[in-house]
């Protein structure tokens, strides 16, 4: 399918979004050690997206370059950071394919990246690049708990539509942020995860469902277009029957993890 990202600009920003508190842990865990070791350090993001890890950031006055393929996410980014994006460039690029020179920055930022990527060693190779010597990359991404009532509706999705016919394949994310330890340990790096922040989102059955039918998460695109439609009036029925209270709020456990690999001075 040909991702409308006019469409799901905003309606990301709505429902991918950090609490406050969880934004300021994870905005610190960044820049602390780029902070310690660089004079008025450069960041770069590449994805940006809508800015929920950049706006932080850019908040606290640090020069930052954020990039990405989509100029609506760039769009509502530029609006969140109106009147505090003085040292703030916000470019329409390719990850694979940075417009910068070698050296340029001292942290490169990708949030829920790699996975998006089918060449992902490009955009790898062209952190790396872009980096100062003894400079970060950072790679961040949400976990939720297993056991929750999204995490449910879900699974029972995937069961609709297998018995469709089709396999919904989930878990890409993980798969590929293991193929990206390996090949920076084959490198001769040392990627260090920690978490940094730790919160819990409430959120109805109605929303849960809303986020499948704006496809905003990445597992949900390969869907075709003629059995996207009808397994999900199946599910709606199933989350109906299931759910009397459409409204009613359940809790999922989330966490914020980062890894942090040094590039050698």
């Amino acid at each position: 399918m040909t991702l409308n990202f006019v469409r799901i600009a905003y309606a990301y920003d709505r429902t991918r979004y950090h609490p406050p508190e969880v934004s300021g842990k994870i905005a610190t865990a960044i820049v602390s050690p780029v902070e310690e070791s660089f004079r008025e350090p450069v960041f770069l993001e590449l994805g940006v997206g809508t800015g929920r890890v950049g706006v932080p950031i850019v908040a606290r006055g640090y020069r930052f370059v954020g990039v990405d393929v989509s100029p609506s996410m760039l769009e509502v980014m530029r609006h969140k950071i109106a009147g505090v994006g003085r040292k703030v460039r916000l470019i329409e690029a390719d990850a694979r394919e940075l417009p910068f020179e070698r050296g340029s920055f001292h942290a490169v930022i990708g949030v829920h990246l790699w996975h998006l990527l089918d060449d992902w060693q490009r955009a790898l190779l062209e952190a790396f690049r872009v980096l100062a010597p003894g400079g970060f990359l950072f790679e961040g991404w949400d976990v939720a708990a297993a056991e929750n009532e999204d995490w449910r509706i879900q699974e029972k999705w995937r069961e609709i539509l297998g018995e469709m016919g089709f396999e919904l394949k989930r878990g890409r994310h993980q798969r590929r942020l293991a193929e990206v330890r390996q090949a920076m340990e084959q490198l001769g790096l040392e990627p260090v995860e920690e978490t940094v922040a730790e919160w819990i989102e409430e959120r109805t059955p109605r929303q849960s469902m809303e986020i499948l039918e704006e496809r905003l998460y990445s597992f949900t695109w390969g869907v075709p277009e003629e059995l996207f439609r009808p397994s999900l009036d199946a599910l709606w029925e199933w989350v109906r029957d299931t759910y009397p209270e459409l409204d009613q709020p359940h809790p999922i456990p989330w966490r914020f993890v980062i890894r942090r690999t040094r590039l050698p001075e």
